[in-house]
């Protein structure tokens, strides 16, 4: 009976092998496949991160290309100016590639879209790329243009959306035949007397070289009179000037500027030294009184928003143009000259490339 018993045990526990041996058996292939969907989660992980850290670097690398676009020192080792026009028409660094930090890069292509015009365009394509784009990549594309500088070279010398009027002994001068030597372009009307001095090119009489009460600039307000030279409103140009404040003389700040577009807030009253210069032109935007006088030397563009512009210059002289919002007035010598290698160079160096709304595209 005792033996019965013993074989009964026996064949029990023999019983109970297989039933363990099969629940350890699950229990190694639910730890196996819970391992592999952890390794499977850990690389979608590890996938998703290096993902976005590619495209964080392609968009690094299209804010990069915009810091260099905007540096004034920079911007020269990426444009060429290759007619002597003052515009850049000619791209020379198309691409370049900029560490971002370990194993984490963007790789960024420039392309012309518009040069040597007065809307400079340009496409930027950035690759972000991991660990050589071996682990992640990204392409990001973004359209930038020129803002904020003169977007509308003026044709005349003289520039008013009121009267102009010139007393001498003053010389006007443009021999620019591109333009046909224009010296005035008022929306009202154009008053000088014998004394003032008026130079054009050959073959156009000096009577021939004004406009006088032109509709189109009477008709507008001061803002759009603005706009269409600026191509953006003055809020804008404002915040992307450099901005002086002037109560009286001021021509000593306004020049350690240096070549810029300036917005001067204030009655301001510039009348010795030099401001801009024919390779580093200025733009000088007045939104107070304005009054140029004595021995001065402009390079560049003013525009004038006062009531009545003074220019008074003496011994003085603008190279370059003057636009006036309301009156110009001229007189007491001087001597005012229209360059269109100045102005082109001033719509082409004092901008600032922007983004193009709607133009950010992925994958491109």
């Amino acid at each position: 009976m005792k033996q019965l018993r013993t074989i009964k045990q026996q064949q029990s526990g023999f019983a109970v092998l297989p039933v363990a041996l099969i629940l350890l058996a699950g229990a190694a292939l639910f730890l196996f496949f819970s391992q592999k969907n952890l390794l499977v989660d850990l690389q979608i992980t590890r996938n998703g991160y290096t993902s976005r850290l590619a495209y964080a670097a392609a968009d690094s690398g299209l804010a990069v290309a915009l810091t260099r676009l905007n540096d004034p020192e920079q911007r020269k080792t990426i444009f060429a100016e290759t007619k002597g026009q003052g515009a850049y028409d000619a791209l020379v660094t198309s691409d370049f590639t900029q560490t971002l930090g370990d194993n984490v890069e963007a790789r960024v292509k420039l392309k012309a879209i518009a040069l040597g015009g007065p809307d400079l365009r340009l496409r930027l394509q950035s690759i972000g790329c991991v660990s050589d784009c071996a682990r992640g990549q990204a392409t990001v594309a973004q359209t930038v243009a020129m803002r904020g500088g003169i977007h509308r070279i003026p044709f005349a010398l003289l520039s008013a959306r009121g009267v102009i009027e010139a007393s001498g002994p003053v010389t006007l001068n443009n021999a620019s035949a591109t333009v046909r030597g224009m010296l005035m372009h008022a929306g009202g009307s154009i008053m000088h007397d014998e004394a003032v001095q008026r130079i054009t090119v050959s073959g156009i009489h000096p009577d021939q070289a004004e406009v006088a009460s032109d509709k189109q600039y009477a008709q507008q307000t001061v803002d759009q009179f603005f706009l269409q030279w600026f191509g953006a409103d003055k809020v804008f140009i404002r915040e992307q000037s450099a901005r002086v404040s002037c109560q009286g003389e001021c021509t000593s700040a306004v020049a350690a500027q240096g070549s810029r577009v300036i917005w001067l807030e204030g009655d301001a009253r510039l009348s010795s030294g030099a401001i801009g210069s024919a390779n580093a032109p200025v733009i000088l935007i007045a939104s107070g009184n304005l009054q140029l006088s004595g021995s001065l030397r402009v390079t560049g563009i003013i525009y004038s928003m006062a009531s009545i512009t003074q220019i008074q210059l003496g011994m003085g002289s603008i190279d370059g143009a003057v636009i006036a919002e309301q009156r110009l007035n001229i007189g007491q010598g001087g001597m005012l000259s229209y360059n269109p290698a100045v102005l082109q160079r001033a719509q082409s160096t004092l901008g600032r490339f922007i983004p193009v709304p709607g133009s950010w595209s992925d994958g491109e």
